[in-house]
């Protein structure tokens, strides 16, 4: 999937999201300040099964990124595309607005498409939780070029538990080729509902440090057109100091007919 350059369609996804950002809002009730209105940024675009995704920010009259996006078509969820050509077969990598990488917690995301789901953690009391289709959205604090890097492999190294989110577990020890290794909330170990969707939080092989968090989510829910919210895993140390998100909502937009996951709440972190 390309990036896509192209002014025009640029500034068409902008009033598209600009909907949805007064939309969201409408829920806060705020004085705006003349001359201090908030802007969207918007990062990379790239055409996925007919629709565009991107990637953007809201920033505030200061200069602050308040809220960060992914929008994608839902074309890509009512035509799931084969595996891709990204890391780890990703269907898109998506920059995010060079303010977002400079200021938050975020550097890329990456979409992969799961036809035919994959793997789960074996612990799991159903060992076939994620052979469900859907979808992997990885919200990376690294460059692509690093995640290319990142080794397979059994890494026993357990994450220092001021750097684990609250009500996670240790990280599997097999580190996913492009990925890492993946840590799952402690109820995903127990829950035998038929799964809709996980937040995972990413740690290096060396579990030295958080560098994606990740979204799953499957197609059957989001074939709902649905509002919802995920919980954000929250570690008490992240291991740089930067802004970093409370709050994950995806809200569908029927106008476009599309999913803007929105990540919201940003706060200082160490």
């Amino acid at each position: 999937m390309k990036t896509n350059t192209n002014l025009v369609g640029k500034r068409s996804l902008l009033s598209l999201i600009t909907i949805v950002v007064v939309t969201l809002a409408q829920a806060h009730v705020s004085r705006a300040v003349a001359g201090n209105e908030d802007k969207i940024i918007i990062g990379e675009t790239g055409q996925i099964a007919g629709g565009t995704a991107a990637t953007w920010a809201r920033v505030n009259g200061a200069g602050k990124v308040i809220w960060v996006g992914l929008t994608i078509p839902l074309s890509m969820v009512e035509n799931m595309p084969a595996p891709g050509t990204g890391p780890a077969s990703a269907v898109a990598v998506l920059n995010f607005p060079q303010i977002v990488q400079d200021t938050t917690y975020f550097y890329h995301a990456e979409i992969q498409s799961n036809q035919h789901g994959h793997r789960t953690n074996p612990l799991y009391v159903n060992p076939h939780r994620y052979e469900e289709p859907h979808f992997d959205f990885h919200f990376y604090n690294i460059p692509a070029a690093d995640v290319r890097l990142i080794p397979p492999g059994v890494f026993p190294a357990k994450v220092a538990a001021d750097q684990l989110p609250a009500g996670y577990a240790q990280p599997e020890a097999g580190s996913v080729p492009q990925m890492g290794r993946h840590a799952a909330p402690l109820t995903e170990f127990t829950d035998t509902e038929p799964w809709l969707l996980t937040m995972i939080a990413g740690f290096l092989p060396d579990a030295s440090y958080m560098h994606f968090i990740e979204p799953m989510i499957t197609q059957e829910f989001l074939l709902r057109r649905e509002n919802f919210s995920l919980p954000v895993p929250l570690p008490a140390t992240l291991g740089r100091s930067t802004s970093y998100p409370t709050e994950c909502v995806v809200h569908y937009d029927k106008d476009s007919d599309a999913y803007h996951i929105v990540f919201k709440g940003f706060e200082p972190i160490e």
